[in-house]
């Protein structure tokens, strides 16, 4: 009976911490219905850590009250540090919900988009019932009406923070930029606004700066109809890429991507009526007098171009003049409508069957190389040299798109061959006897 008694005893204390914790809630004001003014940033930030488990400050508190068509009372909260398992499919979205002060979930994911899951906080209605159940929620229109609003009041304060406190925004950014590109994609009604809010590395900012799509455009050249991006993994092995050898030399700039899914959004969108365009992909137009001499060398090397696309034909479905390269021999690139590299890898990573495409592969008729394979083709078309040469330029291009030779063992027996040969040319003594 004794044991009975603790456990009732022990229960009761629960109960009544429990009563007294609700009470502090909805008697003692919440947080959430304090005037702001009355409310330190100590105590916004108690509250945060509270909610969220996350015991870094956040990067901005939105706190307002709505009035109009539906009345609630929000205080929300930007993180300035992205959790872990943000992209976890078990990750908790969603602001809690009160009703009257009255909490009704911890969570719930049909207040906020999901590109803007990262949101921590308190959404408190006037309107919704208290009785009201996730499932009436996913079709309520008070809940939808929130939801736009909550949206927009986010969006709206990153865009301030972005103006006036653009270094707490860039730090935030780089968190959750990932997140918010994704809003591109699934929320076409505001893309206008999340395209604003977007930071690009590209050739014509400094290492640790950013450029806006607003400066892309305003700088465009005026025969200029795309907006250029190239994707990968490394910001400095990007910035050394062939593929923008003559976007540099024709003062074109290139915007440089490094997350995944930037192909995947990028590719069908437009940003004030101006596409997006893969310098890894498609052809690649400047002008008419580069189209011009590109004639003439296609000319110049057509016996060339058939030889190596004959050699190399497992391998690439064409070999062209590249209208891209200045100073690299040769680049791969793929059809307009192929996956990016970097989105390639990753998914094959992951396990996923992606089916085998072949690539084209550019040459630059102004590197030295194919004069010199074009001289030995018009002596000696069964050459064995030449046929070394042609794999070791398209082991050469697999390595500038960041993949591997196909053969690694045959790469270094021909670079070594090479190597041999221009030794015994440079001092044939050395190599005698």
């Amino acid at each position: 009976m004794e044991v009975e008694r603790e456990q009732d005893s022990s229960i009761e204390k629960g109960s009544k911490v429990k009563l007294k914790e609700e009470e502090t809630l909805n008697s003692g004001k919440a947080i959430w219905l304090r005037d702001k003014a009355e409310i330190t940033e100590a105590e916004y930030n108690e509250f945060y850590h509270h909610i969220s488990h996350d015991f870094t400050d956040p990067a901005k508190v939105i706190h307002y009250k709505a009035e109009g068509t539906s009345e609630f009372i929000s205080l929300l909260y930007l993180p300035s540090k992205a959790p872990f398992d943000i992209f976890y499919k078990d990750f908790k979205i969603g602001p809690a919900l009160y009703v009257k002060r009255v909490q009704i979930m911890d969570h719930c994911e049909h207040l906020i988009p999901q590109y803007l899951r990262f949101v921590k906080g308190v959404v408190d209605s006037s309107d919704l019932p208290l009785n009201v159940s996730r499932e009436m929620l996913q079709n309520n229109r008070q809940t939808e009406i929130i939801k736009n609003n909550i949206t927009k009041k986010i969006l709206d304060s990153l865009a301030e923070m972005k103006i006036n406190e653009y270094e707490k925004y860039r730090a935030f950014f780089s968190e959750f930029g990932k997140l918010l590109k994704e809003g591109l994609h699934y929320d076409y009604a505001k893309k206008d606004t999340i395209s604003d809010l977007l930071l690009f590395h590209s050739t014509k900012a400094e290492k640790e700066r950013f450029r806006t799509l607003q400066d892309y455009v305003a700088s465009m050249k005026a025969d200029q109809e795309e907006i250029y991006y190239l994707t990968g993994n490394s910001l400095e092995e990007l910035l050394k890429s062939p593929y923008l050898e003559m976007f540099n030399e024709k003062d074109y700039e290139v915007l440089i991507m490094l997350d995944e899914i930037d192909d995947f959004i990028f590719t069908t969108f437009e940003y004030k009526g101006k596409k997006f365009k893969s310098i890894l992909k498609g052809e690649i137009s400047f002008d008419k007098q580069k189209q011009e001499d590109e004639k003439e060398s296609k000319k110049k090397f057509e016996k060339l171009l058939n030889y190596i696309k004959d050699i190399l034909k497992d391998e690439v479905k064409e070999v062209r003049i590249s209208r891209r390269l200045k100073d690299s021999p040769c680049c791969l690139v793929g059809d307009e409508g192929d996956l990016d590299p970097q989105m390639e890898r990753l998914l094959k990573s992951m396990g996923q069957n992606i089916p085998e495409r072949k690539k084209i592969l550019e040459i630059n008729p102004l590197h030295p190389i194919f004069d010199t394979m074009l001289g030995i083709l018009e002596k000696d078309k069964d050459s064995g040299i030449l046929k070394e040469y042609a794999s070791l330029i398209y082991d050469q291009a697999l390595l500038l798109e960041g993949a591997k030779p196909k053969d690694p063992v045959l790469f270094i027996k021909y670079l070594s061959n090479l190597m041999l040969e221009h030794a015994k040319e440079e001092n044939p003594s050395s190599l005698s006897g």
